[in-house]
Parts: C-alpha cells; structure tokens; sequence
C-alpha cells in the first residue's frame, strides 16, 4: 500500500536549505538580539541528521480518516467532479494513497473516487469488515442521500445530485445497505430507480405489504408478504404488480418492493392426495420449504390442506407452497364415512388431527403390522383417566374404522368449539377421562380387501392366495398379512383355543402374540391404566362383554353391556363357559381385570364387508358410544 504522509503543522528545516544558507557565509553568525550571543551554522550542520529524523517521526500512513470539511469526490487521474460529496462526519473511512500526493482513493458503492487530502485527519479508529450478502446492482435517482442506518433522520454520509451506480450489500426495511468507503450506508429505496420486467422477481423490501386475490372479480386482503419475500410477478401496473397462478388472481402492491436476483421464496404447489378444508382461525405465519417466514394469512378464510411436512401443513399461499402451523385452523367435517377409509387416508386423518388441535389430542405410533404398515393410537381429551376404543382387527370388518374415524372427527370439532355432541358436553367430560382410538388394528388386511393382492409385499403374495383357497377375490378376508386371525392371538386363554388349518380367518398362530400387531396393542395397553376397552367388529349388532369374572367385577361389566345395549339397541350376549379365546378385549378382562366389550356394529354382512348403506343406521347408534364410556369411566 502506497503511504499518505501527513503534516502536523510543525516548521521542518530540510538538509538542503542549511546547505544554502551557508552560501552567504560558511563562517557567518546568527546573532540573537535578546541576549547578544551568536551561533555557529557549523552548530546547525552538527543537528541536521536530528531535525530529519524527528521530521519522519511526525509522518503518517494514512490508512484511516475522518472527514474535516465537507468535500465533493472527483474522478480518477482527470480530477472531475462527480456531484457526490461527503460531509464532515464523526465516522472512519478506509482510504489509501492516490498516484496523486495531493488526493486519497476511496471505494463507494463499488466504484473508485479521488478526495482531497487537505479534507481529511487520520483517525486511530478503523471501520469494521463489511460483508455482501446480495449480488446486484441499483441506480439512483438524480439526488439522493445515502445515511448511517435506516433511519432518515441518521447522520448522512454521502449525498449526490447525479443519478449513481451502486454495488448492493444488502436490503434492510425500505433501504439499500452500500459501502461508503467501508463505512455501511443507507439509501432509501424510493430515491432509486426502479425496473420491474414481466414475469420477473419482486422481493419486499419493506416491512410488509398486503396481498390480494381476486374473489368473484373483486380483490380482497387474504394476507400480507413479509420483507425478504420473493415472488413472480406476471405483470406490473402503475400501482400494483399481478401474479397469474392458472385460474387464479393475486396483486401486490408496487410500493415496499424491488427487483431482485433472489429465487421465488415459495415452491410449486403440490397436488393433495387426501383434501381437507380448514378454516384460519387466527392469523397466522406462512413459512417456506426452509422454515422462512414468508407472511401472513388472515383468520377467516376457507383453505384446502395439500398436506402434511414435518410438523407443518402445506397449503395454497399464493398459488404456491405454503406451510403453516395448523394449531391456528379448524375442521368441521374431515371424514366421510360414507365410503371405505383407506389404510393411507386413517393414517393421514389421525396426523392431521394432532396438529390442529396439540392442546388436547397425541398421537403415538404403537408398532407396525407384519408388512411394516405403521399402527397409530390417538387420544382426544386431556382427562388423567383413559378408556381405548379400537377397530378393523378383522380385515374385512373396516367399517369400523369409520365408526372411530367419525367419532374423533366430530369430538374433536366439538371439544375446540366448547360445544355439546350427542348431549355430551364434550370438552368437559373428556377432560376428565380421555379416549385413546385405535382405528385401524390390521392395516395389512384391510389393505388386502380393500386394494386386492397387488398391494401387498411380494414375499407374502403367493401364500396369501393360497390362504385365500387360490381367490383373487379377498373380501371375506378376515386375516393379517401372513393369514394370522389377530382376534384369535391374544391370550385371552389362547392355550385352550382349537387350532385350524391355515385360512383366510380363525387360524390363531403359532403362538399368543405372535403377530406384531397383537404385541403392539398388548405393550400400548401395559404403558397405560385404561378404565375400559371397547373393541368395535361389525357383525351381528351384539355386545360380548364375559370372560369368566366374577364377583363385583361381573356385576360391573354386566352393567357396562347392558347400558351401551340400552343406547345401541344391540343385545348382550349371556356368559359362554367354554374355555378358549384369542380376542383382544377377552385378554384385556383377564389381563386387566377391568371391563372389555366387543361391540358388533350391524346386521350380519356374511363372508364380506358391511354395505355402505347400513352407515347411517351404525352412526346413530354408536355415536355417543365412546364420550358415554367415558363419562362411566369418570365415575
């Protein structure tokens, strides 16, 4: 680096002028009219060698400096003025020697500029390293000002009354950030030329904007873009900037945004393979695939849910990808009962369910079926005490799954709203005893009735057809998915249990709990200390509820079947004394000495699954069913 050397305003006597004084006389004497003493030159040429050296210690590098008057900036070598001057200020610029010795260089902007040396004092301070975050460049209007922050009212660092070229360091809340010899300055976005292009990128720059969507020709407020948000516009306005996403309408305000090399902060919108409309129920944050606050969405609006990443859902921001917090949107009708509920919608039901409501609802993957399907368990109500209600052990019987399905879908829109549901003040009882559902317990077999042999592993195909007696037809298939009957592998005396051939049902397994099915529900009843389990099958609109106790305990589930009899219209089925059972809810009385009831749903359907159209005969009974278990649990 080339080194400024700086005056300190002291008279310095060169070598090379005592040299020339000694012309008149090398003997001559200087005599000091106070005292009337004289001194030889001879003494003076004896303190050159001191006067330099003392004159290399008063010189400076000048690598730091301070503005001492206002000065304007000139061009390089040619020394014209650029109308861009720096005031005198409190603040450390970088500069360094010019090829010039009367001028310093400084980087503004990007650009190289010559200032006055006589301007400047060298400074002890030093700017602190600036770091560019953006790769872009602006221009400014013919004046502007470029301050010390985001803040008109800061001290200014450079003014200009010619439009100027800037390298962009960063874009801080309506300001460009750009160098000012290392020193970060502020220029407003309004006092630079903007150039918006068709089907280009905008980014807010400014604290937020509004967005709008066309809703019957007329634009309304759905939201806002916070700053930092990129999006492609179709076109721009003089006011506004329009974004076309197929059908649909948005516009954004022009005002608060600027041309960017940034990407589009939000991805394509996926397609939803399960929709559910929610309602916002509160204003709420919209983020990108990064976790980015993007913007707003306004409370009141009807969405459709795409789906499901992480703990966020995916929703249509914009024509685009948006994921938010579903904690802030409701449901009112997610289920439709009306129709088979496939192992992939339960699943996905039940996730979205304990996102929307986390202050009331868990769920918890209890294991996995013998194909590595995932078995889920969700509880609705904060109450200490439980009661499990599960379904679809038997494959063919998945109506029951609906029957769950719709309870957790009608308790839970009533809990949130504070509301009764079949004369049940819902939030109230459940929370002093909550439901654990289990809705799916055979998610291989359901599979298998309801998709064919296709949709099963390849390693079991083979010999679930032979199971099957060589049919391709499987809707009498009661079975998992290697031909184990789990309703017959639980322990409820399964020694006693006759063995059959291997089938498409009552083949009870090697073995009690055999099936990782059995165990899974066998250690998600061991972690808990469940009041009661009622078990839903679909055949024969009964209620099994005996497995050999006695005393209080018989009296106590006699009860318990009579009363859910009484509200389903079913009948209770009288003690049976053969030894022998594989049912889950029979190991449950025997192994936690508390209630089990297996509830048939409806007439009997034969060898196949119950027709749709007994739905709404099976709804109306059974609705109330686990918010009455619950409060006989509360007891």
């Amino acid at each position: 680096m080339r080194k400024i050397k700086l005056n300190k305003r002291k008279v310095l006597y060169s070598a090379s002028f005592i040299l020339g004084m000694t012309l008149f006389s090398v003997n001559a004497n200087a005599e000091d009219h106070n005292d009337g003493t004289s001194t030889s030159l001879n003494t003076i040429n004896e303190n050159d060698t001191t006067i330099t050296d003392e004159t290399n210690e008063q010189q400076q590098e000048l690598q730091f400096a301070k503005v001492l008057s206002s000065v304007e900036l000139v061009t390089p070598e040619t020394l014209e003025f650029t109308h861009l001057s720096l005031p005198v200020s409190q603040y450390t610029y970088n500069v360094k020697q010019s090829s010039n010795k009367d001028y310093a260089e400084v980087q503004i902007g990007g650009n190289t500029y010559w200032v006055k040396i006589d301007n400047l004092t060298a400074s002890e301070e030093q700017p602190k390293k600036l770091e560019e975050k953006r790769h872009l460049t602006i221009k400014t209007k013919s004046k502007f000002t470029v301050y010390a922050s985001n803040n008109n009212q800061s001290d200014v660092l450079l003014e200009g009354t010619t439009a100027s070229k800037f390298h962009v360091l960063d874009i801080v809340n309506d300001y460009y950030v750009v160098e000012v010899a290392g020193v970060k300055g502020y220029i407003p976005i309004s006092q630079v030329n903007l150039n918006y292009k068709k089907n280009s990128n905008v980014e807010v720059a400014t604290k937020s904007i509004k967005v709008y969507k066309s809703i019957k020709g007329k634009y309304k407020t759905i939201g806002t873009l916070k700053s930092g948000a990129v999006v492609k516009v179709t076109k721009s306005t003089t006011n506004y900037h329009q974004i076309q996403i197929g059908s649909q309408r948005y516009a954004i305000p022009k005002k608060g945004t600027i041309p960017t090399e940034k990407s589009a902060s939000l991805g394509k919108l996926v397609k939803e393979v399960y929709p559910v409309t929610l309602k916002v129920s509160s204003t709420n944050y919209v983020y990108s695939s990064k976790g980015n606050k993007i913007g707003t969405i306004l409370k009141g609006q009807s969405i459709t849910l795409k789906g499901l990443k992480e703990n966020k859902g995916i929703i249509n921001f914009m024509g685009k990808s948006g994921y938010v917090n579903l904690k802030y949107y409701n449901h009112s009708n997610m289920v439709n009962p009306k129709k088979s509920i496939t192992y992939g919608r339960y699943n996905y039901y039940l996730r979205v369910i304990a996102q929307l409501y986390p202050e009331f609802t868990e769920i918890e993957k209890i294991g996995k079926s013998v194909q590595g399907r995932s078995i889920y368990a969700l509880r609705v109500g904060n109450g200490k005490k439980e009661i499990l209600m599960d379904g679809a052990i038997h494959a063919r019987e998945h109506m029951t799954t609906n029957v769950l399905m719709e309870m957790i879908d009608n308790y839970t829109v009533a809990y949130r709203k504070g509301a009764h549901f079949a004369g049940y003040n819902v939030k109230s009882t459940l929370n002093k005893t909550s439901i654990w559902f289990v809705p799916m317990m055979n998610p291989d077999g359901v599979t298998l009735v309801q998709k064919g042999i296709n949709s099963m592993d390849s390693k079991y195909k083979s010999t679930l057809k032979k199971y099957n007696h060589g049919s391709n037809n499987f809707n009498r298939w009661k079975a998992n998915g290697r031909g184990v009957d789990l309703n017959r592998n639980f322990d409820g005396l399964w020694k006693y249990l006759a063995y059959t051939p291997k089938s498409f049902m009552n083949y009870k397994g090697p073995s009690a709990f055999s099936e990782p099915e059995a165990q899974a529900l066998k250690a998600f009843v061991q972690r808990h200390h469940f009041k009661m389990d009622l078990s839903y099958h679909s055949s024969g609109q009964i209620v099994y509820w005996f497995n050999f106790q006695k005393g209080s305990n018989y009296k106590r589930d006699l009860k318990l079947a009579r009363n859910v009899a009484r509200i389903t219209g079913y009948s209770v089925v009288p003690p049976m004394y053969y030894r022998g059972s594989g049912s889950s809810a029979d190991w449950f009385i025997l192994n936690q000495k508390k209630p089990g009831l297996t509830i048939e749903i409806a007439p009997y359907a034969g060898n196949g699954p119950v027709p749709h159209r007994y739905w709404t005969s099976v709804w109306n009974k059974n609705k109330s069913i686990g918010l009455f278990g619950a409060k006989e649990a509360s007891k």
